[in-house]
């Protein structure tokens, strides 16, 4: 035991819920995953403007394992004719940064370059 006391909520014990029922609330999901572990906290995601659930959430474990524990037991689960989607928030940490832009044009595109205006006209031979 010991060790530190508790970080400002551990990335491997932040759990993406995905598939939920519109009718899911916090505490039926905080139900559905108390069998795994300590729940931190329960964030059903829901739309600002109608309050209607977005029909994912994410459920805080205390311990990483509780996590673990919650995704294999819980992952493409099927629950009110909708499948669940259960990984880590940051599951796709590991991989490589996003890449870069679209490499570095040279200035305009040649379409873009057409010629100049025309010089003046010349001047009437004498």
């Amino acid at each position: 035991g010991g060790g530190r006391g508790r970080d400002d909520e551990e990335p491997d014990c932040n759990v993406y819920v995905g598939g939920l029922a519109p009718q899911v609330d916090d505490g039926m999901c905080r139900s559905m995953f108390a069998p795994f572990g300590d729940i931190v906290s329960v964030n059903v995601i829901r739309d600002k403007m109608t309050g209607q659930s977005k029909c994912f959430a994410f459920v805080v474990f205390a311990r990483p394992q509780m996590a673990q524990a919650a995704i294999q037991n819980m992952n493409n689960k099927f629950l009110d004719g909708k499948t669940l989607q259960v990984r880590l928030k940051n599951s796709d940490r590991g991989g490589g940064g996003g890449g870069g832009g679209p490499p570095g044009g040279g200035g305009a595109p040649p379409w873009a370059r057409g010629g100049g205006p025309g010089g003046p006209p010349g001047g009437f031979g004498g």
